[in-house]
C-alpha cells in the first residue's frame, strides 16, 4: 500500500500494516535512491510521515511508539531496544505539539540510533513500525486519508499463486487464464461499446490493436450500475495495470499524469498527454469518478 497525500495524490511511500516481535502497528519502508532514477524508493517518506502524523492526531491519539525494524535492527537488538527516544520519551506526544518540529525530532532520532556505533552519519529514514492503538481498518483510514474514495492496489497487494505448476493441470491452467483475460477486458456488452466509442484505440497511447484494449472502470466494478460509459476508458491492457496500481492517472483536464517513480521509463513520454476522446461529448469519461482516483506523485 501507498500512503495518500491531503491532496489526493499516490505517495512514493510504501507501507503495510503487520505485527513485529509481538508490536502491531504500521510499517514504513525505509527510503532510498534518487527521485527519478531506476533505484529510488519511497523519496516521499517525509511528506508521508507527516500525513500520517496529522491524521493520527485528528483521530484524538495522544501518544504513540516508534520501533526501528530494520533487518539488521531486528537482528541485534531485542524488542526493547529498537524503540526510539524523542525529548527522551519512548512515548511520542502528538496533542500540543508542532507536528512539523515533531516530525524533524523523530528523524532525528532515527539518525542517532545507529545499528553500527561506529558509522558515520546516520539515516534518518529507516524502516520503522509506528505502534498505536488503532485496528488493521483504522490504520488503513489513516494511511489513504478521509477523502481517498478509490484506493488503487499496489504490487504488494496482488496475490500470488504459490502451489507448483504441474504439467496436468496444463488444461485447466488455459481455461483459467481465459476466464482471467475475459474478465479483464471487461464485460462484454461494456467493452464492445467502448471500443465503438474510442474507434478501437487506447485512449493513452493510441494502440488500435483491440485483442490487447481493455475497457477499465474509473470507479471499480461494484455490480451493472458501474458499467456505464463515462465510467469506463479504453486503454491498453499494460496502461491499464498502471492506472489500477495508481502510476497512471487522469486529471481534471484529460491530461495523462505518469507517476515520478517511472520517469526513467518509456511510459514517461505519455505525461501531459491529452487523452483520446470520444466524439460525444456527453460520451467523455466522467470528470467526478476520475477526480474521486488518486494522482500519481510528480514530486
Amino acid at each position: 500500500m501507498n500512503v495518500i497525500s491531503e491532496n489526493n495524490e499516490v505517495l512514493n511511500a510504501s507501507v503495510s500494516i503487520q505485527e513485529i516481535s509481538g508490536v502491531f502497528g504500521l510499517v514504513m519502508e525505509s527510503r532510498g535512491g534518487a527521485r527519478g532514477k531506476p533505484n529510488e524508493r519511497n523519496t516521499d517518506y517525509f511528506p508521508a510521515l507527516d500525513a500520517l502524523l496529522v491524521r493520527l492526531r485528528n483521530r484524538g491519539l495522544d501518544k504513540i511508539r516508534i520501533h526501528i525494524v530494520s533487518s539488521k535492527a531486528l537482528t541485534i537488538w531485542n524488542p526493547g531496544e529498537r524503540t526510539i527516544e524523542v525529548d527522551g520519551n519512548r512515548d511520542i506526544f502528538l496533542k500540543g505539539t508542532d507536528l512539523k518540529d515533531l516530525r524533524g525530532k523523530i528523524s532525528k532520532a532515527q539518525q542517532e540510533k545507529k545499528e553500527d556505533p561506529n558509522s558515520k552519519g546516520g539515516n534518518p529514514t529507516k524502516r520503522i513500525l509506528i505502534e498505536a492503538n488503532l485496528s488493521e481498518g483504522v490504520w488503513k483510514e489513516v494511511i489513504f486519508g478521509a477523502d481517498a474514495t478509490t484506493i488503487p492496489i499496489s504490487e504488494d497487494d496482488v496475490e500470488t499463486d504459490a502451489e507448483e505448476f504441474s504439467p496436468e493441470d496444463a488444461e485447466k491452467s488455459k481455461e483459467k487464464i481465459s476466464r482471467a483475460v475475459a474478465l479483464r477486458r471487461g464485460q462484454p456488452k461494456f467493452r464492445k461499446q467502448l471500443l465503438n466509442m474510442y474507434e478501437s484505440t487506447c485512449a493513452v497511447t493510441g494502440t488500435s490493436l483491440p485483442p490487447i484494449l481493455e475497457a477499465a472502470h474509473i470507479v471499480p466494478y461494484m455490480g451493472e450500475k458501474t458499467n456505464h460509459v463515462t465510467n469506463g476508458i479504453l486503454l491498453r491492457a499494460d496502461i491499464h495495470t498502471l492506472f489500477d496500481l495508481g502510476l497512471l492517472g487522469i486529471n481534471q483536464s484529460y491530461e495523462v499524469v505518469v507517476s515520478s517513480s517511472m520517469k526513467e521509463t518509456e511510459y514517461e513520454a505519455y505525461n501531459g498527454r491529452k487523452i483520446k476522446l470520444p466524439e460525444n461529448e456527453a460520451e467523455w469519461p466522467s470528470l467526478p469518478a476520475l477526480k474521486s482516483r488518486p494522482l500519481p506523485s510528480r514530486h
